[in-house]
Parts: structure tokens; C-alpha cells; sequence
């Protein structure tokens, strides 16, 4: 078997892209809920020219695979999380205008917690931004104005795309998207 047909594309019962799943899960899901008309998943297409060897039988390996009813997934809003504010900013210090890996980062509030007015949570979409370690200990508990540290675009809260999904950071990994899944996939 080759090796980048070890992921399954899985997708919602309308299309849309949830998760990758190993080949095997997919085969187990498939023969464990074939009978059932809620439960399990529905094989789409297969790897071209890929099979796994059974008892006097080949079985094509599963490339793209659909739940047979709706999982819902809250959609209409995108989940605040330090990983989605890194996405956001592209990993890059909204201070220092530097790219750094995901370890080396940390967020910052551009309205200090100590002088947050608002009703609502100082830690939000529009007052966090992605800083390097050492620019958010230069600004410490002031604002970006008396710090002298402008900031490279302000923070607002983000559509939601693909790029936030979790499948997202392992499809910008491989070399080659499988053929089989382009279909299934939006632009990114």
C-alpha cells in the first residue's frame, strides 16, 4: 500500500470536510455499520490502483467517506482558542512583525486585564493578539500606544474557513493532496 493512503477523508452527510480517519477505521465503520440506516459511514470513492490483500479477495483502500447523518458543529461560530488566534496572525508577532513556531508564541491583551473597562472578557477575539515571548514582556501592562509598539493590524474575529478546521494543518503538510479528496475540499 502506498504510504499517503493512510488517511481517509471523512465528510459530514452534507459534504463538508469534519476529519481525516486511518483507512482501517473507515473499512471497520463501514462493515460494523453496513446494515444500519443511521449509524456509520458511506465509502465515496476508493484510492485508485490501491487495494489491501483479504482472503481470497482485494479490497480497494477507502479514500473519501461520508456519516450517514448530520453531526453538527456550531457552525455559525468560530471556536476562541490560542491555536485559532495563532492561525489567525499566521503565527507571526503582531509586534515584531517575526514568523515563529507554535512553542515559541504566546498571546497578548492589547487592553491590559488591569484596565479592561468592559463588561465582557478582557481575553477576546479583539483585544488578544500573537506576541514572541520577548515583545510581550517589552509591552508588559501598558497599551501598545505607551509602549511605543504599534501594532501590525488590529485584532478583529475571523470568518470561518477551512484553515480553522483540524484537518487544515495536516493537508499543509502533505506534498500532494490525494486526487480523490480535491473534490471535497474548498479553496484555501
Amino acid at each position: 500500500m502506498k504510504e499517503n493512503h493512510k488517511k481517509c477523508l471523512l465528510l459530514n452527510v452534507d459534504y463538508s470536510p469534519i476529519s481525516l480517519i486511518s483507512w482501517k477505521r473507515a473499512m471497520v465503520w463501514y462493515f460494523k455499520y453496513e446494515k444500519s440506516p443511521e449509524y456509520g459511514i458511506d465509502i465515496i470513492d476508493f484510492y485508485k490502483n490501491d487495494a489491501i490483500l483479504g482472503v481470497n479477495k482485494k479490497f480497494p483502500v477507502p479514500a473519501v467517506t461520508k456519516t450517514k447523518r448530520y453531526f453538527h458543529f456550531n457552525n455559525d461560530r468560530l471556536v476562541f482558542s490560542r491555536k485559532n488566534i495563532f492561525i489567525r496572525d499566521d503565527y507571526t508577532c503582531q509586534y515584531c512583525n517575526k514568523k515563529f513556531d507554535y512553542k515559541e508564541l504566546t498571546y497578548d491583551h492589547v487592553v491590559p486585564k488591569s484596565v479592561w473597562t468592559n463588561k465582557s472578557s478582557s481575553t477576546c477575539w479583539t483585544n488578544i493578539v500573537t506576541a514572541c515571548f520577548g515583545c510581550n514582556n517589552k509591552k508588559g501592562n501598558r497599551t501598545p500606544k505607551q509602549a511605543g509598539m504599534p501594532l501590525l493590524k488590529n485584532p478583529i474575529k475571523p470568518e470561518k474557513r477551512l484553515r480553522y478546521l483540524p484537518l487544515y494543518e495536516y493537508l499543509t503538510t502533505i506534498d500532494m493532496i490525494p486526487e480523490e479528496w480535491k473534490l471535497y475540499l474548498p479553496e484555501y
